[in-house]
């Protein structure tokens, strides 16, 4: 990434952890975490349940 590249705003979760979105609602399990930022809304997702480490 360069100097003038913005880094991805999200949350970064692992395999197992259950996400919510705190403007609509959605809600979202993740089965395979590869590092990618998650948005929903314009907004970070909560997480609701962590998930294995």
């Amino acid at each position: 990434m360069s100097a003038d590249e913005t880094p991805a705003q999200g949350t970064e979760a692992t395999a197992g952890s259950r996400l919510r979105c705190d403007v609509c609602g959605s809600e979202a399990i993740v089965v395979t975490a590869k590092g990618s930022a998650l948005s929903c809304c314009g907004t970070p997702l909560t997480t609701t349940f962590p998930g294995a480490r």
